[in-house]
C-alpha cells in the first residue's frame, strides 16, 4: 500500500499566498475551477501544495497540516489510530473525501482518498 503526502497552508489572504507560493516553488494554480476558499498549486513530478482560507485567525499551531493520500482510506485510518492518532471527523464529499485526525500531540492532519490527478502524478 503506497501513501503520499501533501501540505496545506492555512492563510488569511488567499490571493497573496497563491501568488507568493506559486512563484516561490515554481508551481501553477490548478486549471480546475478554484473554490473561493481553496487553491491547489501543482508542479512537475506530482509536486503539490494546497492553500486554504482560514475562517479563524491563523495561529502557529494550525498554520500547516499534512494531507496523506491513499487508495485505502479506511485501512490507513485504522493503522494510524493504532499508532496513536485520534479520529476528529470525516468529510465524505464525493469530490473531496478526507478524514481529519490528530497526531499524539494534537496536530491535525488529513487522510485523503487519492484522486485521479494525484494517481497520474500531476
Amino acid at each position: 500500500m503506497a501513501i503520499r503526502f501533501g501540505t496545506v497552508i492555512n492563510c488569511a489572504d488567499l490571493e497573496l499566498m497563491t501568488d507568493f507560493w506559486s512563484q516561490a516553488l515554481h508551481l501553477a494554480p490548478s486549471s480546475r475551477a478554484a473554490a473561493d476558499d481553496f487553491r491547489v498549486l501543482r508542479g512537475e513530478a506530482g509536486r503539490r501544495l494546497s492553500l486554504q482560507l482560514a475562517r479563524t485567525p491563523v495561529t502557529a499551531r494550525d498554520q500547516m497540516h499534512l494531507d496523506l493520500f491513499t487508495d485505502d482510506q479506511a485501512a490507513e485510518v485504522e493503522r494510524l489510530t493504532g499508532l496513536g492518532a485520534r479520529f476528529v471527523r470525516h468529510n465524505s464529499d464525493p469530490d473531496d473525501d478526507y478524514v481529519v485526525m490528530t497526531d499524539p500531540e494534537g496536530n491535525e492532519f488529513c487522510v485523503c482518498v487519492v484522486d485521479s490527478a494525484i494517481a497520474a502524478g500531476t
